[in-house]
Parts: structure tokens; sequence; C-alpha cells
């Protein structure tokens, strides 16, 4: 795919969606199919997170509990650079996140029903691990999903009020391609205009 010249910053594209979702698969696709892309992972950048995320969905759920500095500073040199012509956020807060509300163009949410996530995590997460038997296997999985029950299940519930601040709604139960292709349909759109 090929855009027209473009002297301004870059283009920002901010995937997210639950954990197993979905987007980073669809962020590194969409990496993939735009020249002149550089592509941010969230989970790649160390910083400040909370501790207990069930706690902090009771205390608040205040976004700015995750130091997102070094992942904003990555993105700002890129941007400062002035030769990449987009730049792809896998990141899980969309515009809601104060250290990224006015760089993100087009924030696009992945809407994947959490039984979906979940056994995408557990094919993804769950193999046994080199001389642990199937029954330890079994065992890690079935307090993976106790956890999940009891606690981890209130965060994932939250992270659908990110799709309030998107600008593109995706179904996550449709292919990777279908995925890529609206995205890149929509830039293709705005960047015409």
């Amino acid at each position: 795919m090929t855009f027209r010249p473009r002297h301004e910053k870059p283009y920002v594209i901010a995937i997210n969606a639950v954990s197993g979702g979905g987007k980073t698969a669809l962020a590194n696709l969409v990496q993939l199919s735009l020249p002149g892309s550089v592509l941010f992972c969230f989970d790649d950048f160390e910083g400040a997170a909370p501790e207990d995320f069930y706690e902090w969905y009771k205390r608040g759920r205040d976004l700015e509990e995750f130091d997102c500095l070094q992942m904003r500073e990555a993105v700002n040199h890129e941007i400062q650079k002035g030769i990449t012509e987009f730049v792809i956020l896998d990141y899980p807060f969309s515009r809601d996140h104060p250290q990224f509300q006015i760089q993100i163009d087009l924030s696009v949410f992945v809407d994947t029903p959490l039984d979906v996530a979940m056994a995408r995590r557990i094919v993804r997460d769950y193999r046994a691990e080199d001389g642990e038997s199937a029954a330890v296997a079994v065992e890690r999985l079935r307090q993976e999903m106790k956890h999940y029950v009891e606690k981890a299940r209130y965060p994932y519930l939250d992270t659908e009020r990110h799709k309030a601040t998107s600008d593109v709604v995706l179904d996550g139960c449709r292919s990777l391609e279908e995925l890529k292709d609206e995205i890149l349909q929509r830039i293709r759109s705005e960047r015409t205009n």
C-alpha cells in the first residue's frame, strides 16, 4: 500500500484489545503492511504498573498508575527524527492515558469476547514446560482459571471502557487479515481526504 507523501508528523495508530484479543498479532500485521512504519509494543517497555490488578480495579482504575514514560519517549524520539511515515502502538489504553492522548491519530479497539480471548491465551501460553508433567501443567492452568474467575476477570472487563474513546471498533472474532484490511482502508480514506 502506498500513500501520498506527507511532511507532517507520522500518522500514529494505536491498537487496543483485552489480553488475548489479538492486538499484538494485528499490530505486527499492520506494521508489515505499511512501508515506512515503526511498531512500539507496550509490553517491551519497563515502567511502573500496579502490583495487583484486582486491587487497582477496586481502588478506581486510575490509568496514571501505569507509567508509559519510556514508551512515550521512544515514540517522541521516532517522531522527531522525521523519517517515519507511520507509528503503530500495541498499546492497551487508547486515548485514555494522558501520556498519549494527543499523539494518536487513529485509535483502534479490537472487541474480542472474553471467552475467545481466554481460549487464545490458553492456546498461546499453556504448554507443558521442560520436564513438567501433564498433571502439573493442568494444575497450573486450573489455578490460573480460578484466579481469573475470582479476580482477573474484573480488570479484563475494564478494557471495555476504551471502546468509547476509539475511532474504530473491530470484531475480534474476524480474521486478522480482515481486521488489517479494515484498518488500512480507514487510513487510506483519512489520508486521501
